[in-house]
């Protein structure tokens, strides 16, 4: 029986570990990562970090940088460098920095990650500043000048992957012809052209809670589209090798005026018709950027879009619960709950300024997971796309209409009052 991407690589993980190796110098890191590290950045091989706390001792390492990972508590990892030999240090190091007569600074009590520092340079979430390195003839060292984006592909990738765009427009990103912030005719004119079996509009209506009368009111004019379904499944259900596809897209909750905030959209085969997951994996690193190929994705990759168009990649706001996971392919359940009404503005305004404008997701099933990587066949995957920024105004403008709905309210409430007759006293 085949297994999850996830869980096939977490296991051919384990089985490389072989023998425990026991380190008793004070001087000396352990190779094990704590275990609940963030897993926010690719991981780098056991064994090399194994042979790099064999070797690694604390007389000439000094801080060279950090990067934050994890949320909402984040870790800080830090990269080293021979001040002797000026090698740079592959793997990130958890620890104490304490600062040296010298003005550089160390570190205490680490213990060396799988993340590399190479990574973090490229994706620019390695910070430098404030950190002093120094030549072995005792003169100040100048620091690189930190990224500001992932640097592009080499020309040799341009090459093998023809142009990998280093930079996608947030208000470009689609999902197989859905497009984010698509309006509701636009985007019905789209999943209505899939010619999917099942077609379902989930509508709602905006409403508050009137204190005064312990009830719910619901606002005139208040009818919205919540979201659009729909879909084609075979007999065999939502099976992991069900064949079928799906679409799930949600709207804001703004009646008349509804955009496209999120999209779920699932595909199944069976499995004479799998597709090969290199090409899968090549296909999104071309469509989406961040990555230079199959090669280079992680398990479940996670885009982030930034406001000026440059991506991210990573979840390093650990928001990819949301909706990342392998979607229904059947969809006759009830819909989702708006995002634009159960998050607070606070909440959107925060993941749009500090996550990202979109958030694009990626997971997928492999029945021969033990497969070599070229031989390994994909039956389902399922992308998402979720904007912050067009909830945020989806729930600013639904939360403007409720006020002035509660507003007419109360004046007709009152001119209803004058207009009684004196009671019986």
């Amino acid at each position: 029986m085949g297994i999850p991407r996830r869980l096939r690589r977490s296991a051919s993980l384990i089985n490389s570990l072989g023998i425990v190796l026991c380190l008793g110098a004070a001087s000396r890191v352990s190779a094990d990562p704590p275990a609940d590290a963030p897993k926010t950045l690719p991981q780098e091989n056991f064994l090399s970090s194994i042979k790099e706390s064999l070797r690694l001792g604390y007389d000439h390492e000094v801080v060279r940088g950090h990067f934050d990972l994890g949320s909402p508590n984040p870790r800080r990892y830090y990269c080293l460098i021979d001040t002797k030999t000026g090698r740079r240090e592959p793997n990130a190091v958890l620890g104490k920095p304490v600062r040296l007569a010298d003005g550089t600074t160390g570190l205490e009590s680490g213990s060396v990650s799988l993340y590399a520092c190479d990574n973090a340079e490229k994706q620019g979430m390695l910070v430098t500043a404030g950190y002093l390195l120094k030549t072995p003839g005792g003169g100040v060292a100048a620091q690189p000048p930190q990224p500001t984006q992932p640097p592009a592909p080499s020309q040799a990738a341009v090459a093998s992957q023809a142009a990998v765009p280093p930079m996608v427009s947030a208000d470009k990103i689609d999902v197989a012809g859905v497009k984010l912030g698509m309006s509701l005719d636009a985007a019905r004119t789209v999943l209505k052209s899939k010619k999917l079996s099942e077609y379902n509009e989930s509508t709602e209506t905006l409403s508050y809670l009137d204190s005064a009368k312990s009830a719910t009111q619901s606002i005139a004019d208040g009818h919205f589209v919540n979201t659009i379904a729909t879909w084609t499944a075979s007999a065999a259900g939502d099976g992991l090798e069900a064949a079928g596809e799906s679409y799930e897209v949600m709207f804001t909750p703004v009646p008349g005026k509804e955009r496209v905030m999120a999209i779920i959209h699932s595909v199944g085969y069976a499995p004479a018709d799998a597709v090969q997951e290199v090409v899968l994996e090549n296909g999104l690193a071309k469509k989406y950027g961040g990555f230079a190929g199959a090669n280079n994705l992680p398990e479940s990759p996670t885009w982030l879009f930034q406001g000026g168009g440059k991506v991210r990649i990573g979840d390093v706001c650990n928001r990819r619960g949301l909706f990342g996971g392998l979607g229904r392919l059947n969809l006759a359940s009830r819909p989702l709950e708006n995002l634009a009404l159960r998050k607070t503005p606070d909440e959107l305004r925060f993941e749009a300024e500090h996550c990202g404008v979109a958030i694009v997701t990626e997971d997928h099933y492999t029945p021969n997971g033990g497969s070599l990587g070229g031989d390994r066949l994909v039956t389902r995957f399922t992308v998402t796309a979720y904007s912050p920024a067009v909830a945020l105004e989806g729930a600013e403008a639904a939360a403007q209409l409720i006020e002035a709905a509660k507003g007419v309210l109360n004046k007709a409430d009152a001119a209803r009052a004058k207009n009684k007759t004196v009671p019986n006293l």
